[in-house]
């Protein structure tokens, strides 16, 4: 009879009194019932939630209930008040010159932290399978939209649907080949919420629905031919989408601007074929099956001949412009579209020069005030109209628009090594791909198909209910 060692009695002993004290206390917790349970989870952080929806297949169905969703945003807006108003966010840049390079920077109130690793942004998408074997081979990948707390990344041959925050993902079904030889396409990606609610309830509803739209260049000059993949269907289907006024085939200026998703509908600009003048920007509503696009004509002012950039805040399409001549590169605009359902109006919102400038950084004024500073857009900040993020040289600068002041976010890297902001007239890096993650109150949830209404769940008892989860 083998003689047992004196450290795996002790190791035995360990275990035997850890399962005869932890057994009561599992069994406690699950002879809960759901309504108890329910009211635990909804008061816990949401990445505690999170990590709560791997203990079991109850406790996983529970908290991917709709209702937990809303008594869970209900309960923090409750608890911050006023606060929940300003959601954190992370403003992610991607270099053009290498997609493996992703920095990100999260805004001052996020508590969700992205360890960005040695591997200059690989660690940050790690969790999709795809991207990790393509990267071994030394391919690249690419962000190609954001909306909320989703991306849309492109790994050849696919697409992927992807939230960061919880690590979950989506792939799409192959796309077929586009039309004709050569044809120039874009991307775009928009989500919308389910109106699944009552008229009654203000709650939000936290189901979401989203479309992933490839445009092809115009063959045609009244028609546009996309490919369109819906949440709700899980496929891809084919459109042809006509247009009030005569497009032109898409250039290098529209392929620069992209397509920008805004009040659930996506948006470029149309760029004339022939000198290369702006015309107007197209809008497209994926949602609606009216198979129509619409035209918005450009603000007055607006230097047709020079490059923009499209961007959002909160729902209203934002035009950024600096002029590129150095005679004119003193400064720069932004427009926003008000009246958005009455074909739009342009309003200037600010006119800033560089020349007015101040800063704690003397480097990001001697840049600014430079001959022809090397000043690009990168985002429109979420959550107050005045800021914008902008890109000095390597530096990533946030602008108050109506002060002036400067503010040091940020540096460009390449593979974890901090780039250097040049000293000549030229950016080294471009990080033109810029994307604004957003942290809502809860993540959202991907389901490649819409999930059915969930019965609710049992209600406590009077003395202990909070608040009604009835809708």
């Amino acid at each position: 009879m083998a003689i047992e060692s004196i450290t795996n009695l002790r190791r035995r002993k360990e275990d035997q009194t850890w399962t005869q004290s932890s057994k009561p206390f599992y069994e406690f917790i699950n002879n809960l019932s759901d309504s108890l349970l329910f009211e635990i989870l909804y008061r816990l952080p949401w990445l505690s939630v999170l990590r709560c929806k791997s203990v079991s297949k109850r406790w996983n169905s529970l908290i991917s209930n709709r209702y937990f969703v809303k008594s869970f945003i209900h309960h923090r807006r409750q608890q911050f008040g006023m606060h929940y108003l300003e959601p954190s966010f992370t403003l992610l840049l991607q270099y053009t010159y290498d997609h493996k390079n992703i920095l990100p920077i999260p805004s001052d109130n996020s508590d969700f932290f992205i360890s960005r690793g040695s591997n200059g942004g690989i660690d940050f998408l790690n969790f999709l399978p795809s991207i990790v074997e393509r990267v071994k081979q030394q391919y690249s990948f690419r962000i190609e939209s954001s909306f909320n707390d989703l991306l849309l990344v492109y790994c050849f041959p696919n697409y992927h649907i992807c939230n960061p925050l919880t690590k979950t993902w989506f792939t799409l079904p192959l796309l077929p080949y586009p039309m004709g030889k050569g044809t120039i396409v874009m991307m775009g990606f928009i989500c919308e919420p389910y109106s699944c609610e009552d008229k009654d309830d203000k709650d939000p509803c936290v189901t979401t629905r989203y479309k992933v739209v490839r445009i092809c260049s115009p063959i045609q000059r009244n028609q546009i031919e996309m490919e369109i993949f819906s949440s709700e269907t899980g496929e891809w289907c084919s459109s042809v989408v006509s247009s009030p006024r005569w497009l032109s085939y898409f250039n290098y200026k529209t392929i620069d601007v992209g397509v920008v998703a805004c009040n659930t509908m996506l948006h470029w600009v149309d760029v004339d074929k022939s000198d290369k003048m702006i015309k107007g920007f197209v809008g497209f509503d994926p949602f609606n099956d009216a198979q129509q696009c619409c035209y918005i004509d450009p603000p007055t002012g607006l230097l047709r001949d020079e490059f923009i950039s499209l961007g959002v805040f909160q729902g209203r399409l934002r035009i950024y412009q600096r002029p590129w001549l150095p005679i004119k590169a003193c400064n720069f605009y932004v427009w926003e579209l008000e009246d958005y359902i009455n074909a739009g109006t342009w309003c200037l919102k600010h006119k800033v020069y560089f020349k007015d400038m101040v800063s704690d950084y003397p480097g990001l004024v001697k840049i600014a005030k430079g001959f022809h500073p090397p000043v690009d857009l990168l985002a429109f900040h979420p959550n107050d109209g005045d800021l914008v993020f902008l890109q000095f040289r390597n530096y990533v600068v946030l602008c108050n628009m109506r002060t002036g002041v400067l503010k040091f976010a940020g540096q460009l890297q390449d593979m974890g090594k901090i780039l250097l902001g040049n000293s000549n007239n030229f950016v080294t890096v471009q990080a033109k791909s810029a994307f604004v993650l957003r942290q809502p109150l809860f993540p959202t949830q991907l389901f490649p198909k819409p999930i059915p209404k969930p019965i609710p769940p049992p209600l406590l008892s009077r003395p202990y209910r909070r608040f009604s989860y009835e809708v």
